[in-house]
């Protein structure tokens, strides 16, 4: 009987070393003070200046805005750059606004111009936003909604609004 207590003793310690290796060789990503700041700048111009979430709501699940369905951020397959380039480009035929003052005047957005788009040029943005601005929006919505379930949570809420909101009280 000591032998075998011996033996899961030993079992048991190999595994905790295993396990506590395997994290120490892939330890979870944290977001450096740099990119913290980055991300909250990104959930300011998202918020106040850009308005996503006008059409796209608070928490990125997308909703009804005044160009028709905005699709969810949270499921969103592009990567950081196509979201970039929508953000500055819009969506042609569509609601999605551009937000690069330049876009369509000459080619640098999906290689058209406004004059070869017509009717489906994307709409104006009401503000315009600098590459910085549009930078720390993408980052805010791969570091906060892409990838966290299809609505928001009440850490989420938090996150958004502040720990004062009472916004948040519907997800407790």
């Amino acid at each position: 009987m000591k032998k075998l207590y011996g033996f899961m003793f030993a079992a048991a310690a190999a595994f905790a070393l295993t396990v506590s290796s395997a994290s120490a060789q892939t330890p979870a990503p944290t977001e450096s003070a740099a990119d913290l700041r980055e991300i909250e700048y990104g959930k300011d111009i998202f918020k106040t200046k850009a308005n996503c979430q006008f059409c796209h709501k608070w928490d990125g699940s997308g909703d009804q805005g005044y160009g028709g369905n905005a699709l969810p951020l949270r499921t969103t397959e592009l990567t950081l750059e196509q979201f970039v380039e929508t953000v500055k480009c819009g969506r042609i035929g569509t609601g999605m606004p551009y937000h690069d003052r330049f876009a369509y005047n000459d080619k640098r957005c999906y290689d058209t111009t406004r004059e070869e788009l017509g009717n489906d040029t994307p709409p104006i943005a009401n503000e315009y936003l600098q590459p910085r601005e549009i930078a720390a929006v993408a980052k805010y919505v791969f570091a906060r909604q892409k990838g966290r379930g299809v609505k928001g949570s009440y850490e989420d809420c938090l996150d958004f609004w502040g720990k004062e909101s009472k916004q948040c009280e519907q997800f407790k």
